[in-house]
């Protein structure tokens, strides 16, 4: 049964708490802020709040108050938080529940209700002294959380603690693989492959080219994978999922019928939903609107290989947070692709801007920074559009930001229509590959994208996807 909603006085607490060292914003500010927060909780708890907190977001706060004791002065427990802890203790041990005050250290231990329980609750022995776990630990202790035998408050304070610790590079392959076996990979028979891993999220500004990005690398001879679901939280943005269901398109697919596309010389690319490779990872769509900041997986997801082919492999990840790029990219390298890049792109996509802003510099990664491998080489570069032709002063956007327009506006697009979405798809196809390795001259493939376009073959590929039963 799915969640109520998460109580928004304690969720705008945990916006602030919950998250790492350098970045907590203590408690404190707004008259009589940490307070509201306990009375908040410990009504719910006495069974007398209009809107209770769950038992999630009680997990995720406890959890990032303890961390939070051994922070730095800055980000580290405010007077008034002190204050209003030493205030509310005693009511705090009588009214807190065992896994609760386990998870703030009231308790040393806790009794467990499942063999998945005892594996989070050991873990979280870890992740709340502020230490890393291991690869097989945090697969395990994330495949736990995936299950219906753990309670709220324990995943909830595990997610939201691994995250503040910043997770190691072991633990960030442990949150990948946990939702999707890497031997789990199915086998495709085309030359090449690629992956697009957008945030699942979402977008709610920029057109999303995406889905056909990814109609016209097909029409190019380059099989493509798209992945994602239909909403998610925190942005409940436009979706590729969205956008195929406004064109009437099938977005149920298993893998087998989503490799048959991709075989396909006709339609060579194909969406699978979370709800099919990952049925209890959407599951847990719920756990992630509760825990008040974005968990590991909202990264490590759109790294995820569903497919793999005989021939090169590769992958495209969007990013907005710095620092997630790099162990993912270290993850596709050890896994086996050909080349990959990661792409700071609009609202964390890989999508370029039509506009380069301020240039990255030592101190930030500007919007269009994209950095990878092809072959033995590695690269750091902006990607200017005017560089290549796309001179415009402002970042169109779309009038409005819902999947039917997005729909109208990449259909016209492929149909030869000019203007900003056309010029977002031929340069995200076009730079894109040329980031990849599949072409050597970045002038030469948008010349190709365009005549793509212009004699009909992309939008020959959309129509075969379509009408796909």
């Amino acid at each position: 049964m799915p969640l109520s909603d998460p109580n928004p006085l304690v969720l705008e607490a945990q916006s602030r708490v919950c998250t790492g060292p350098t970045q907590s914003r203590p408690l404190g500010n707004k008259s009589g802020d940490p307070q509201s927060v306990l009375d908040a909780i410990l009504n719910t708890l006495q069974n007398k709040a209009h809107h209770p907190v769950s038992d999630i977001q009680m997990g995720s706060f406890f959890a990032a108050m303890r961390l939070r004791r051994n922070y730095p002065p800055k980000t580290a427990w405010s007077q008034a938080e002190i204050n209003a802890f030493e205030q509310y203790t005693p009511l705090l041990q009588t009214h807190l529940p065992p896994d609760l005050q386990y998870i703030f250290g009231l308790k040393d231990h806790c009794p467990t209700k499942s063999p998945d329980e005892q594996t989070v609750i050991t873990a979280l022995k870890t992740i709340l002294d502020g230490r890393h776990l291991t690869y097989g630990q945090t697969r395990l202790m994330c495949e736990a959380i995936l299950t219906n035998s753990v309670r709220g408050s324990f995943k909830g304070a595990a997610l939201i603690g691994q995250r503040m610790n910043l997770e190691s590079y072991d633990e960030v392959r442990g949150y990948l693989h946990s939702t999707f076996a890497p031997e789990r990979a199915h086998t495709v028979q085309v030359n090449n492959l690629t992956h697009f891993g957008q945030p699942y999220n979402g977008s709610t500004r920029y057109f999303k080219p995406t889905l056909f990005v990814a109609v016209l690398r097909a029409a190019l001879g380059r099989p493509t994978v798209l992945h994602g679901v239909d909403a998610m939280p925190p942005k409940w943005g436009v979706t590729d999922e969205q956008i195929l269901n406004a064109l009437n398109a099938r977005t149920n697919l298993s893998l087998s019928e989503a490799a048959e596309r991709l075989e396909n010389i006709e339609i060579g690319f194909a969406y699978i939903s979370q709800r099919e490779y990952a049925p209890l990872a959407y599951a847990a769509r719920d756990l992630r609107a509760h825990i008040g900041k974005r968990p590991p997986w909202s990264a490590t997801e759109k790294a995820q290989q569903l497919f793999t082919c005989a021939g090169s492999n590769h992958i495209v990840i969007g990013y907005y947070h710095s620092g997630y790029e790099i162990p993912l990219l270290k993850i596709a390298r050890e896994t086996g692709f050909t080349s990959a890049v990661a792409i700071k792109g609009e609202e964390g996509t890989s999508h370029f801007s039509l506009r380069l802003g301020k240039p990255t510099d030592k101190t930030r990664n500007a919007i269009n920074f994209s950095q990878g491998f092809r072959a033995n080489q590695t690269y750091a570069c902006d990607i200017n559009p005017a560089t290549y032709g796309f001179h415009y002063t402002q970042n169109p956007r779309p009038k409005a930001a819902n999947a039917q327009t997005f729909a109208e506006l990449g259909l016209a697009a492929l149909s030869g229509k000019k203007g900003p979405v056309y010029d977002r798809i031929v340069l995200n196809t076009a730079l894109t590959d040329y980031l990849l390795g599949f072409t050597a001259d970045p002038h030469k493939a948008i010349r190709q994208a365009r005549e793509t376009i212009d004699n009909g073959r992309a939008l020959k590929h959309l129509r075969a996807y379509l009408s796909q039963a």
